[in-house]
């Protein structure tokens, strides 16, 4: 792809490589959850990192895991409670051999932006997922570790092994079939050969599930009647049903089963927002009758075989057998937001749901060189206490496509927050030009006016444009207006100049 930013840096947030002066931050749960999840519920609590011992390690969080199982679980902690979660985290400094700097690890470090840990200890304590490190998955992204190589994957790969003991032309039905854990439970059923039936929450979601990962039939229950549906479906009954979401549609599954059918209970995300447990019909009939094996499960049973799950999946993913979906949500600051997308049972993704910890990141972009660069970099790195390493990642990459259709005049909108530093006038009209097509054409006065000003503060709205040349992403990527002499806005008089900078930077 064409390059259209001629000079990026990224900083790491109060980094700098010495594990005494790294500062952590954690969620704290300080409320048990009423309804839905909300930032009230929780404190962002900071503490410093102490000196790593020998055979402990250093780990900066990357990829945090949201999960619908969080909800239920953190009824069982005591407050005030660390928040639970795993994530995929950079090793940035060790006291360990078998763990080198640079390595990826997985493991039950919860929501925090760094952890300091002893391998051999953390993976023996019980109801922890091991600490793992991540083999080499290129070229996928390593945040697959928290999705089809990590927790959901092996919990569909022993919940489709071990309790369900799937068989050739086996009739397979999963709820919850577009998340992470139930659509990787229909591919595990296709590539065994069984009939796979889903349902899921919207239509987009069951095209995909039909479409893309070659399910037989995929209904939206919020859309149909699900006996209809189970005998369109399921000609011959159900022999194994992968159970997400408990609840009335549950009930009535099960009672559509064969005799000797298997049934692995993993979650019961229709009640997790619910006060009450909900009145369902009533299921020991069908398990009496049908004879039907009922299992609840959790994936911790099989911690000693962990990386046998992995693996698996890990071929089935290099063989093209297995495909994936990521929903990701940036910031470590935005995490409840993304919990509560998670357990709303009306809004669930496709596939799994990711939080990434870019918030310890700043980004400037520059559409010319200039002296003063490093000037503006030192001045920022002071206000934003953070430390400055020059490199290139996907975030990058991201904000480069969307400024690319962006001189194209075919975004219509930023994809991300925007902030500015700045005065608040300059905040003001920079938010404005953002909003306009880029190369649209705006008098000084017109934006005055569409500010809810005079026509003759047209010289100041002049000058707040001719003051952003650069931009900077932080936090989030929120875009950041940084005030210079010259600079971009969304009118004609600067097109010319910044496509001529697009394209002598372009390789």
């Amino acid at each position: 792809m064409a390059k259209i930013i001629r000079t990026f840096y990224f900083a790491k947030r109060m980094y700098s490589g010495v594990p005494s002066k790294v500062k952590a931050q954690k969620y704290v749960l300080t409320k048990y959850f009423q309804g839905e999840p909300k930032k009230t519920d929780f404190k962002i609590v900071e503490e410093k990192i102490p000196e790593l011992k020998d055979g402990e390690v250093l780990a900066e969080a990357e990829y945090l895991s949201v999960d619908p199982y969080m909800r239920a679980y953190m009824i069982g902690y005591k407050l005030p409670a660390d928040m639970i979660g795993e994530q995929v985290a950079k090793i940035i400094a060790s006291r360990n051999d078998k763990y080198s700097v640079g390595s990826y690890v997985t493991g039950s470090f919860g929501w925090r932006t760094h952890t300091i840990f002893n391998p051999d200890v953390l993976s023996n304590q019980p109801g922890l997922l091991p600490v793992t490190l991540l083999p080499d998955i290129n070229p996928h992204p390593v945040s697959l570790g928290l999705g089809v190589l990590g927790m959901p994957g092996n919990t569909a790969y022993f919940g489709s092994k071990e309790i369900l003991q799937l068989n050739p032309k086996d009739t397979l039905v999963i709820t919850g079939a577009a998340g992470a854990v139930g659509s990787h439970v229909g591919q595990i059923g296709k590539i065994l050969g069984c009939r796979v039936v889903g349902f899921a929450g919207s239509d987009e979601k069951c095209q995909y599930l039909e479409k893309e990962l070659g399910f037989d039939h995929a209904f939206n229950y919020k859309t149909v009647d699900i006996k209809t549906a189970l005998r369109e479906g399921c000609p011959d009954k159900i022999d194994c049903y992968f159970d997400n979401v408990g609840g009335e549609i549950s009930s009535q599954i099960m009672s559509q089963m064969n005799k000797y059918g298997r049934v692995a209970v993993c979650g019961s995300i229709s009640s997790y927002n619910d006060s009450k447990p909900p009145k369902v019909s009533l299921v020991q009939p069908a398990i009496v009758f049908k004879e039907l094996k009922v299992e609840g499960f959790l994936v911790y049973r099989w911690v000693d075989r962990w990386n046998e799950g992995i693996n698996v999946n890990l071929n089935w993913l290099r063989e093209g057998k297995l495909k994936y979906q990521e929903k990701v949500y940036h910031g470590f600051e935005n995490m409840v937001d993304a919990l509560v997308v998670n357990v709303d049972t009306f809004v669930t993704p496709i596939g799994k749901a990711i939080a990434v910890a870019d918030d310890d990141y700043l980004y400037i972009l520059s559409f010319e060189d200039s002296k003063n660069l490093e000037k503006k970099f030192e001045t920022l790195s002071t206000q934003l206490e953070c430390k400055f390493v020059e490199s290139n990642n996907k975030l990058i990459e991201k904000i480069k496509e969307e400024f690319s259709q962006y001189l194209k005049g075919s975004l219509k909108k930023f994809t991300v927050p925007v902030k500015f530093f700045g005065t608040d006038f300059q905040n003001a009209v920079w938010n404005k030009l953002l909003e306009l097509p880029y190369g649209s054409t705006q008098t000084y006065a017109d934006l005055a006016v569409a500010l809810g000003r005079a026509k003759s503060h047209s010289r100041a709205v002049g000058g707040a444009c001719g003051a952003n040349p650069l931009l900077v992403v932080v936090p989030c990527h929120r875009l950041v207006g940084v005030a210079s002499k010259g600079g971009y806005n969304s009118g004609e008089d600067r097109k010319d100049k910044l496509l001529k900078l697009e394209n002598t930077s372009s390789s």
